[in-house]
């Protein structure tokens, strides 16, 4: 249990920091409007999931989620600065689709809805 908290607590200020990375000192155009979503972290805190949720087309979610792995040395650099660890896990940006289910999801139940109504009022 304490493990596991232990845990959450670190992922929980990777994600501040590198969010704080993210939207203040990587200046590159190519990123588009991202947000973390999540963080997990391995047990043997060697590897660091960012899940991301990027606003666009699938090329500018590419292009970003390419800037993004391609700023990771840079983001494990700064990393110590802001937060003790002994190491500082290996990154990887990972596209979060849960919020495109979520959008696919409510328009299923707004069109099922729209259809109820449509005929009701027939």
């Amino acid at each position: 249990m304490i493990k596991v908290d232990r845990i959450r607590k670190v992922e929980i200020d990777l994600k501040r920091e590198i969010s704080f990375f993210i939207n203040n000192k990587i200046k590159d155009p190519r990123v588009g409007f991202i947000t973390i979503t999540d963080t997990k972290l391995s047990p043997d805190y060697k590897w660091l999931d960012v899940f991301v949720s990027v606003m666009g087309d699938d090329e500018e979610i590419s292009r970003s989620l390419k800037v993004l792995d391609n700023c990771c040395g840079f983001i494990k650099r700064n990393l110590p600065k802001k937060l003790r660890l002994k190491n500082i896990p290996n990154i990887r940006f990972l596209y979060d689709k849960s919020i495109d289910e979520g959008m696919r999801i409510s328009n299923i139940i707004d069109s099922l809805d729209k259809g109820n109504r449509d005929q009701k009022g027939n």
